[in-house]
């Protein structure tokens, strides 16, 4: 029986769609402003449950009707504006969660996940990567799916679990220092787990979206960006460490076909190591847009509005924060649609002056 504690309409989709569909095709005069608040009155009585986290995600004694319960309590209290909508962010199951759909094992730290491969330093000619729908990690991930469309019926859009990138999961089963020789050593070999390995990687996300099925109300990922058809923010944390040379060869071929076979990819760019292959991502016309990340040891207030201005040149959607040091909105795009700014949250209780003003800026309304 769906849930009728979520406070979303068929109407607010629609609106929600339209306004998304104008954002994609650049006819939106406005960036993408997502605004919650929280903490309403709820017509459904609280969880006894802990939500999905680093800690539950993996803890098989938490059964995925719980999860999804702990969830719908959480939104049962939340309201959308703006450009908002009400989602199920799985990336708790960890950054990268492909490999362990492929074999290696999850690693709970304090403030996230990793994978241990099943072994160290398995030679890279013994690599070979298959589905198993038996795989307990991947049961787990699809009977949350199943969990939430059975009681959300679609009227909770269910984010795409963080699958990771091709060659960052390679590196997780070969370990980074191995797999960088082998770009030197095996190339070919590299190559032939690359294009495995996106074979995996697709199966593994039209396994969810089949689960999703036709109830869905649209698509997401773990940054939350909405689009009707399935869509995803794809990546390369690995190139941080390679020459543009050896990333033309390794990852850019793959980045621009897997862009290819979704709607609306965007790239995620992380650390300032990535940005010598920033002209290759924006020459590629499959990927629509970069979000920024500067990565671990980069000053807050550091300003990046000249990367900022190169990626709204090139006519790509520029997913950030969108905030300059000083605290303003950036303003570097002639056409403001270009943008999407980071979810804000506000306390309903105590801050809904803030949000009206916050939403005002961008001629939201928030009641």
């Amino acid at each position: 029986m769906k849930s009728n504690s979520v406070c979303f309409s068929v109407e607010n989709y629609a609106q929600l769609k339209e306004t998304y569909r104008l954002w994609w095709d650049n006819k939106l005069d406005r960036p993408i402003v997502p605004i919650m608040t929280c903490g309403h009155d709820s017509n459904r009585t609280p969880s006894p449950y802990s939500p999905l986290s680093w800690e539950s995600a993996w803890d098989f004694s938490v059964n995925p009707d719980q999860l999804v319960d702990a969830h719908d309590w959480n939104l049962s209290r939340m309201r959308w504006h703006g450009d908002a909508f009400p989602s199920f962010n799985t990336m708790w199951f960890g950054p990268g969660v492909l490999s362990a759909f492929l074999g290696c094992t999850p690693v709970v730290g304090k403030d996230t996940i990793w994978f241990q491969p099943p072994r160290k330093d398995i030679p890279i000619e013994e690599l070979h990567f298959e589905m198993d729908k038996n795989n307990p990690y991947l049961r787990r991930v699809m009977n949350l799916y199943e969990a939430g469309m059975e009681k959300w019926r679609g009227n909770v859009v269910m984010n795409m679990v963080d699958m990771g990138g091709i060659l960052d999961t390679l590196a997780t089963f070969r370990g980074s220092e191995n797999l960088l020789m082998d770009l030197y050593d095996a190339p070919d070999e590299v190559l032939r787990c690359v294009n495995e390995l996106q074979d995996m990687w697709f199966k593994h996300f039209d396994l969810f979206c089949d689960i999703m099925g036709p109830e869905a109300s649209g698509y997401s990922h773990w940054f939350g960006i909405y689009c009707e058809k399935p869509s995803y923010i794809i990546q390369s944390d690995f190139s941080y460490m390679i020459s543009p040379t050896m990333f033309s060869e390794f990852v850019a071929p793959e980045l621009a076909s897997s862009a290819a076979r979704m709607h609306n990819t965007l790239y995620h760019m992380d650390g300032v190591g990535e940005l010598p292959h920033l002209d290759m991502l924006l020459s590629t016309d499959s990927i629509k847009g970069i979000q920024w990340t500067p990565g671990a040891g980069e000053p807050a207030e550091r300003d990046w509005t000249e990367l900022y201005e190169k990626i709204l040149a090139s006519g790509k959607k520029l997913v950030s924060c969108a905030r300059k040091p000083d605290g303003r909105p950036i303003d570097a795009a002639k056409n403001p649609g270009q943008l999407f700014f980071g979810d804000e949250y506000f306390d309903a209780g105590k801050d809904m002056y803030a949000a009206q003003a916050y939403g005002a800026l961008y001629g939201i309304e928030i009641k």
